[in-house]
């Protein structure tokens, strides 16, 4: 869903105003799509030590970033203000710098054990992919519609794995609280 042409022009230069500070552009630089399919891979690790599925955490940015990018070329949407001339000026929608943290969010939400340790990873991710977002739009590199985009494109990837991972039958596999109880 794209918002009325002037309400999206008034939201950009508003954003623009206010460019982003140094923090703002490290956090973008950690959640940039190349350094998120890494991250998936650190977290898929820690979530194969502890016995959880693996496949979605690393998989879900590097499908979102893929599935956004394919949407780029389809869509075609010209990026705010100068940004629209520079090499990637037509790659405006949706967001991959947001729909590749969102699905590896969304996927951890789904599949990561219930604990104080993971939660909090859940907390500081979900507040460093809102901050990518809003860097992305005070920067100049896309309009508030298509960060909006790519957190539904990532949250849908991210989730539909999740899910798939959580319901898949755990093989010959006695779950934990029923190995006392089998003998019964």
């Amino acid at each position: 869903m794209r918002l009325p042409n002037h309400l999206e022009q008034r939201l950009s230069n508003a954003a623009r105003r206010h460019p982003p500070g140094q923090i703002a552009r490290t956090v973008a630089r950690i959640g940039s799509p190349s350094l998120v399919a890494l991250e998936g891979l650190a977290v898929a690790v820690a979530l194969r030590a502890s016995g959880r599925p693996s496949f979605p955490a690393a998989v879900a940015a590097p499908i979102a970033i893929a599935g956004g990018k394919a949407l780029k070329r389809i869509a075609g949407r010209p990026r705010p203000g100068r940004k629209r001339f520079g090499s990637m000026g037509r790659q405006s929608f949706p967001s991959t710098h947001v729909a590749g943290p969102v699905a590896l969010l969304a996927s951890l939400a789904c599949i990561a054990p219930p604990t104080p340790g993971w939660r909090a990873l859940l907390a500081i991710g979900s507040g460093t992919a809102i901050i990518v977002g809003l860097e992305r739009v005070r920067a100049g590199a896309h309009w508030a519609s298509d960060v909006v985009a790519g957190a539904a494109l990532g949250a849908l990837v991210g989730t539909v794995l999740g899910c798939v991972a959580r319901t898949k039958p755990a093989g010959d596999r006695v779950p934990e609280q029923d190995r006392g109880m089998s003998s019964l």
